[in-house]
């Protein structure tokens, strides 16, 4: 759809059915949007403010705060609420309204930090860190900037009554209102939040403080001192279609494909490679049951694949994390911690390099997991449901019982099948082994990249996988060995991989 089609369609949005479309909303979500909606003006921030902690003992009850805000936002609120929706990422409301994700998540770019059309760009940032913070990092944000502020303003206006911290789009909105944090004007000048930046600084979440820096730098303009001023009208916007330079920032293309999805490469993700050469088998007590019958032996030619990996995800802009001989359970805290710190990306990678039996992939102690259940690993953080989820397997999955542990059990399970979407798993074919040459790799591995390397930039990965078995089939060993991959693909549409940067 035309960007010009697009905006009359947000255009056109119906009053009478707010009242139905927010119903669809739970109460965090409506924190949320109000945040977004309503923090860059004072009188409406101060309003929404006692709105919200009204609401909050009855939470459960209908509310109108969309079509209050139709009433008392600027001319372009429908724009303005659409944006704020895909930056939540409410897509059951979108529908409803008769809008498409795919769409506006190209307009608005939500998955981009610091970057908006309307919203103003910090409320943006802010929000993120909220949602990137567990409750325990807000309790002591709560804590530590609430007391700062009580000083500062000893004796002016009473304290808000209201204690959870899983609600910290509240307390940011009250220290607008107290302006103990200043978002400046549409452009960050003037904005000051300072108290923030050093709290997450001084409790290890640099991150999230480069995030707020990041936001006001990449913002600001360079005015005359006299045009700035720290609380604009509310009418004001930013052009309604991104420039070139940030469109070129936020992806490194701005070719969509027709039939599908272009991951960018300033937001391709993280690509986790789990390289398993050594193993061994201490291990405490209760947990020798779960060993391999006989020990594993070395993989060499293991380092390579690890190498080749590692120079072509990184040329597509993928922030490769490799870690060597890593145990069973250490293997699913790095998945999750990447899962976890994806909220922003575009996709995940997951490489394990092992060695497996049918269904499962041994960690370096030689106890094996699940594949089902590294997948639903993958698929169960919420930070990754709409995001890529690629998991490349190079292990053995011969159904040799004598070769076989008992894969030890883990607590990962998914409450839905739509968390599977966009998943993608490919792996050796089920009840045979994995070939890998012990100076030049494995075969499905360096097929893997050579196929990346040259198509990467012009077809879509399903499209690659389909080069890939086929070159991988064709293979014959010494002894006319063969080895054949199968792939698990959970798509309803194509990606291309991001754009490649060849090195110089």
């Amino acid at each position: 759809m035309a960007g010009s089609k697009l905006l009359n369609q947000i255009d056109s949005i119906d009053t009478n059915d707010l009242l139905f479309v927010e119903r669809d909303l739970n109460f965090p979500q409506k924190i949320s949007l109000c945040f977004l909606l309503y923090g860059d003006d004072h009188s409406s921030a101060t309003y929404i403010l006692q709105k919200l902690l009204a609401l909050a003992p009855v939470a459960w009850q209908p509310s109108d705060l969309l079509l209050q805000y139709s009433k008392s936002g600027p001319d372009t609120w429908r724009r303005h609420l659409v944006e704020a929706l895909c930056i939540i990422g409410a897509r059951q409301v979108i529908r409803r309204l008769g809008l498409r994700w795919s769409e506006l998540r190209l307009h608005y770019l939500p998955h981009i930090g610091g970057l908006t059309l309307h919203i103003h760009p910090l409320l943006k940032s802010l929000y993120t860190i909220c949602e990137q913070m567990t409750v325990a990092q807000s309790g002591r944000l709560v804590l530590d900037v609430g007391e700062k502020v009580a000083r500062q303003q000893e004796g002016a206006g009473d304290p808000m009554h209201f204690n959870d911290p899983a609600y910290l789009e509240i307390y940011l909105l009250d220290w607008l209102t107290r302006k103990a944090i200043k978002l400046g004007d549409i452009n960050t000048n003037g904005s000051d939040v300072q108290l923030l930046i050093e709290h997450l600084k001084f409790n290890d979440l640099q991150e999230q403080a480069k995030l707020l820096i990041d936001t006001i730098n990449s913002n600001a303009r360079d005015e005359p001192a006299t045009s700035r001023t720290a609380s604009p009208p509310r009418t004001t916007v930013k052009q309604e279609t991104l420039t070139d330079s940030q469109r070129n920032s936020a992806s490194a293309s701005t070719f969509v494909p027709r039939n599908g999805v272009q991951l960018s490469r300033d937001n391709a993700g993280i690509c986790l490679i789990i390289n398993q050469r050594k193993f061994h088998r201490n291990v405490d007590d209760n947990l020798k049951k779960y060993l391999s019958p006989k020990p594993l032996a070395q993989r060499l030619g293991t380092d390579v694949d690890e190498q080749s990996l590692r120079k072509v995800f990184s040329a597509m802009g993928y922030k490769v994390e490799s870690h060597h001989n890593i145990d069973h359970m250490e293997m699913v805290h790095l998945m999750r911690s990447a899962t976890e710190r994806s909220l922003l990306n575009d996709s995940i990678v997951v490489c394990i390099l092992s060695h497996g039996f049918e269904g499962a992939v041994y960690g370096a102690n030689s106890i094996a997991l699940s594949i089902p259940e590294i997948e639903n690993v993958l698929c169960s953080e919420a930070n990754v449901y709409d995001k890529h989820k690629l998991l490349i397997i190079q292990a053995c999955q011969d159904n040799n019982r004598r070769q076989q542990g008992m894969p030890f059990k883990l607590d990962a399970t998914t409450s839905e099948p739509g968390q599977h979407m966009h998943m993608v798993r490919v792996m050796p074919v089920s009840g045979f082994p994995a070939l890998r040459h012990t100076h030049t790799g494995s075969w499905f591995i360096q097929c893997l990249c050579e196929a990346l390397v040259q198509h990467s930039d012009s077809k879509h990965f399903v499209d690659i996988l389909t080069i890939v078995t086929h070159e991988v089939a064709k293979k014959r060993g010494d002894n006319n060995e063969s080895m054949l991959l199968s792939s698990n693909i959970c798509l309803v549409q194509n990606f291309y991989l991001p754009p490649r940067i060849s090195p110089s």
